[in-house]
């Protein structure tokens, strides 16, 4: 689909240039956390590696007694790690069936999913057995600062993608306004919510060809407006002035039947008829035809009934278009003067 992000190019923790120093400190603290891993545990091995082999049996065995607690303090908590780590991966699964539309995006939440266990997995492990609190503790802390930085707005976005997976606040086929930016959705991806452009290069709400992405972290900042989220029928009108002269009651039912003729889809479906709000205007009386229509098809309707109500009043001989105009009038009735106040 054209416009479609593909993330198969580029890691999911992906950052815009600006954060590349943000990146390069997070990047650096997790090759520190790594490092600092592989040298405690290396050293606990060799340590009891060569004490082992420098003692008597009795004395082997005594080391082995002392590393021992260590080594199934650390198998049990992999053993409860790993158990956790399934249990929740299958709450997980289980949700993400209900709510996920597409097989990738699935997948994709899934990965980043392992990525963030094996993440505080680590971070917990060496925490724990380091027995330095207060050194994992600052580098846990510059650790969350550099991801704050270089994250920031994919994370967002990210809580905002799962939001509309679980809340659905709008669907693909949806049209709403977001950020003052009308379109229709054709896709929702991770980062990003594909719509395809309603008005923007003209006046009226048909589609305009292009293809607009809205960034999801968006979502929490700016207010949605969803035409079709309750149901894909919204209230429409069509509006007239009709001379003083002019028949109201003829008037008023011909924008009825016209609106009637081209809305009896939305009248079988939703049971509401269509009706008529009057008010007085300057030249006339000014008729609204109001009616439930589908929001996609707005423009059409609205279109169509225009034009059947203009054929209509052009056959009708008590019922006048209304419009700002002068006209004189001799005879017995006083001059009347219509649109522009002007003496004569």
């Amino acid at each position: 689909m054209a416009g479609t992000i593909n993330f198969n190019s580029k890691p999911f923790f992906f950052v815009s240039k600006r954060n590349k120093k943000g990146k390069a400190l997070f990047l650096a603290l997790i090759y520190l956390f790594f490092l600092r891993a592989v040298i405690f545990f290396g050293v606990l091995i060799v340590d009891g590696f060569f004490s082992l082999a420098g003692g008597t049996l009795e004395g082997m065995w005594q080391n082995l007694s002392g590393i021992l607690p260590t080594l199934i303090t650390i198998a049990i908590a992999l053993i409860v790690l790993f158990v956790v780590y399934k249990i929740l991966t299958m709450m997980i699964h289980h949700a993400l069936v209900k709510t996920v539309r597409v097989k990738s995006e699935m997948k994709m939440v899934m990965g980043i999913w392992r990525y963030v266990f094996f993440f505080l997995a680590f971070i917990v492990l060496i925490s724990t057995f380091s027995g330095d609190l207060a050194t994992t503790g600052l580098s846990i802390g510059l650790l969350s600062a550099a991801l704050g930085l270089a994250l920031q707005r994919p994370i967002t976005g990210i809580i905002a993608w799962m939001m509309i997976l679980v809340k659905k606040p709008f669907k693909v086929g949806d049209r709403v306004i977001i950020d003052n930016i009308k379109g229709d959705i054709t896709d929702i991806t991770m980062f990003h919510i594909v719509l395809a452009e309603a008005g923007g290069t003209v006046g009226a709400e048909d589609s305009s060809g292009r293809t607009i992405l809205i960034p999801t972290a968006l979502l929490f900042e700016k207010p949605i407006t969803n035409y079709t989220m309750s149901n894909a029928f919204i209230l429409d009108e069509v509006a007239a002035d009709f001379t003083y002269e002019s028949s109201l009651q003829k008037a008023e039912k011909l924008v009825l039947d016209a609106a009637k003729k081209f809305t009896k889809e939305s009248i079988e479906k939703t049971g509401k008829q269509p009706f008529t709000r009057i008010s007085f205007a300057p030249s006339g009386v000014h008729v609204k035809v109001c009616y439930d229509v589908v929001a996609t098809e707005r423009p059409q309707a609205m279109t169509d009934i225009t034009r059947e109500i203009y054929n209509k009043v052009m056959q009708e001989k008590d019922v006048e278009f209304a419009y700002p105009h002068t006209e004189i009038i001799w005879g017995r009735k006083p001059m009347r003067m219509e649109g522009k106040s002007q003496s004569t």
